[in-house]
């Protein structure tokens, strides 16, 4: 009986070390890790913000090689969603809430036996071609187990990180940045916030510019010309004719709608351009619809938002950076339509590439 009695003390007093130790734990558990990636910050950034482009470095699966991936919404931004189901890690989603360019990416975790925590990444452009990339862990801990589970993981997860980056680091650094879909990259939806669709005089001023790789693609477009009036019902019947080409061919399109601008006569108030979208198969096309492969290509490129036409800015910007760097022209500008007008009645909240080919 006696040494029942100790017994029972001893577990007692463990019970309320515990509790006392739990106390003494955080609520709110946090992890972070940095690396620094030595490519354009555009890599790394593509690599987290397309969930499909995790399985090239993730640190999970490494540790549940049985893991099974679904994927749901849009590829990349906003509304992506990750779906996993393994016997040794559960099941859960991830599902990316904040997708600013090449800045910050935001994400809520579920798991199964657990409420919601956030992860999120951020990246800062450094000196000479370098990107800091930083990947956090937020949760909040309940008392008292999860508290001591979390102490107890924080070390292994803070190598996980670690590793994740690192895996990062190596894919990027191993790669040519020369995206096959570059669409992909800038097709990223925004927070309804004023600082992301109105752009302020200094934005406009000096605004973020990048030189990218554009790898060869197939194309189909039509060839078309007008004056400044007409362009609109052009541009429109165009891309309607070209979407129906796509579907009565069975062919895959990806990326966004785009125009080429072959010529702008200010004086004559006319322009000629191409309008296109990206396909992955080369087919016949007809009198209207052409198909042809272009190049790899080199542009300088910067993203507008706003109204179509108030995209000057922008235009002198990179003009001003080709002159700069000695660069020259090869080619007309490339407007890239990431914002479907007709599911965007807001024109300020519209979202345009523009890619001008250099060499």
């Amino acid at each position: 009986m006696k040494a029942l009695k100790v017994i029972g003390v001893i577990i007692l007093i463990l019970v309320l070390l515990f509790l006392l130790i739990a106390a003494l734990l955080p609520k709110q558990f946090h992890i972070e890790q940095s690396a620094v990636v030595n490519t354009h910050i555009m890599c790394p950034f593509n690599q987290v913000n397309n969930l499909q482009h995790w399985e090239n470095w993730s640190p999970f699966d490494d540790d549940v090689p049985d893991m099974e991936h679904v994927y749901e919404g849009p590829v990349s931004g906003v509304g992506a969603v990750y779906k996993w189901n393994s016997e040794k890690g559960g099941t859960g989603s991830m599902i990316i809430i904040e997708s600013d360019p090449f800045e910050t990416i935001v994400m809520e975790l579920y798991f199964a036996d657990k409420g919601k925590s956030d992860t999120y990444f951020a990246f800062e452009e450094m000196e000479e071609n370098k990107t800091r990339v930083t990947w956090g862990y937020d949760d909040e801990a309940s008392y008292p187990f999860e508290r001591v589970i979390y102490a107890l993981m924080k070390s292994h997860l803070n190598s996980l990180y670690a590793k994740g980056l690192a895996s990062i680091k190596e894919h990027c650094e191993a790669m040519k940045m020369s995206p096959k879909n570059l669409p992909l990259v800038c097709n990223m939806k925004h927070p309804d916030k004023s600082e992301n669709v109105k752009m302020s005089k200094k934005d406009k001023a000096t605004p973020h510019l990048y030189v990218l790789e554009l790898n060869n693609r197939i194309i189909a477009y039509i060839a078309d010309s007008g004056s400044f009036a007409e362009i609109k019902d052009k541009m429109e019947k165009n891309f309607t004719a070209l979407e129906k080409f796509i579907l009565e061919n069975e062919i895959e399109d990806y990326g966004n709608p785009f125009a080429i601008w072959n010529s702008w006569d200010e004086e004559n108030m006319t322009a000629s351009f191409d309008c296109g979208i990206s396909v992955r198969q080369m087919v016949e096309g007809t009198d209207l619809i052409k198909l042809r492969e272009t190049p790899e290509t080199t542009v300088v490129a910067g993203i507008h938002y706003g109204p179509y036409d108030q995209s000057e800015y922008m235009y002198n910007a990179i003009q001003e950076y080709i002159k700069k760097n000695n660069l020259e022209e090869a080619g007309g500008p490339i407007e890239l339509y990431v914002t479907d007008p007709s599911q965007e009645p807001d024109s300020a909240k519209w979202e345009t590439a523009i890619l001008w080919p250099v060499k």
